[in-house]
């Protein structure tokens, strides 16, 4: 099979596109022909060697396509079956696994492979497909719908008429957040550091948009909630300058999220900031199981449409500098 390796960290050039064998699935495995695999910034982050990757690697954990091989012990799936995967593989017998925590399973183990032409993965890992979701879309559900499905509602716990603010929402997490708040009955501020995509975020979601170079954004956003500030704020970048002033407007007992870091910049903050609001301040990391069908379900309804641009898997090294260029909208998704 073809698939797209890289034996040392580096920048999008250390991707090669080379002959690898064919997957043969252990007896908990199947063996998917990948029709679609996105490219997050995850995927940069492990090949630029901000991770540990055992190498050589192949790259990609937001994947789907069809069943083409079962191992011995899988039931539930069959030949044919299309499929799409969450980020993670777990034990499902532990207690942490019973209880529905999947993100503490000693056994957790993050998904890779998906930028090939055929890999195995975990029965634990897949989500049958509904008739009617396009692969690409399938693909980036998990990921993408997910984790802010999961950020919004099992961790803020976003309330419909709140509002919700969502930084760096031009970008592949925060297209999708702010649909997934929308769908939530929330009020969306997104905030963008383009003003050139200020259409593009009233069209997916945003009932206002903040330009960050234009003026006081802490600000800005207590004028655009009449004084009383957002509940929620869904932070995608993890910058100390946007924390600063989305931080500074947040409501009373408002909800702090952090989903994402672009940069490894510190963010510091006086404590009494945090008990004088009696703000929380937490993270979202990824994808529940029960999170994963939920997303799948609202992408199949209509409730989030998701937003890609495709490449062909021999370009991924494209994929890859665009992605680190912010220049794809949405997200980036490699077709074999």
């Amino acid at each position: 099979m073809r698939a797209v390796s890289f034996a040392a960290p580096g920048g999008p050039e250390v991707l090669e596109y080379v002959d690898l064998p064919d997957p043969v699935p252990a007896a908990s495995q199947v063996v998917v022909r990948v029709h679609a695999c996105g490219v997050c910034g995850h995927d940069s982050a492990d090949r630029a060697g901000l991770t540990r990757v055992p190498l050589p690697a192949v790259l990609g954990h937001e994947i789907a396509g069809e069943v083409v091989e079962v191992g011995a012990d899988v039931p539930g799936f069959a030949v044919g079956d299309r499929v799409a995967c969450k980020q993670f593989t777990t034990c499902t017998r532990c207690a942490a696994c019973a209880d529905g925590d999947e993100f503490s399973c000693p056994d957790k183990a993050f998904v890779y492979g998906g930028g090939a032409d055929y890999v195995a993965l975990e029965q634990d890992t897949l989500l049958a497909v509904p008739d009617g979701v396009a692969s690409a879309d399938a693909a980036i559900t998990s990921c993408a719908v997910g984790t802010c499905l999961q950020a919004l509602d099992d961790v803020a716990h976003l309330r419909a008429g709140e509002t919700v603010v969502v930084t760096g929402a031009g970008g592949g997490l925060g297209l999708h957040a702010m649909q997934v708040a929308a769908a939530l009955g929330a009020r969306v501020v997104a905030v963008t550091s383009s003003r050139a995509k200020a259409p593009l975020l009233a069209a997916h979601g945003a009932d206002d948009v903040v330009v960050t170079a234009d003026g006081d954004l802490a600000a800005r956003l207590t004028d655009l909630t009449d004084g009383r500030g957002p509940q929620v704020v869904l932070d995608n970048v993890g910058h100390p300058d946007l924390f600063g002033g989305c931080f500074r407007a947040l409501a009373p007992r408002g909800r702090y999220v952090f989903t994402g870091q672009l940069q490894r910049e510190r963010i510091s903050l006086y404590p009494a900031f945090v008990f004088g609001k009696e703000a929380v301040i937490t993270g979202s990391s990824s994808t529940r199981a029960a999170t994963f069908a939920r997303a799948m379900d609202l992408v199949a309804r209509g409730g989030v449409r998701p937003v890609h641009e495709t490449f062909p898997l021999a370009d991924a090294a494209r994929a890859h500098r665009a992605v680190d260029e912010r220049r794809v909208v949405g997200r980036a998704v490699l077709a074999p």
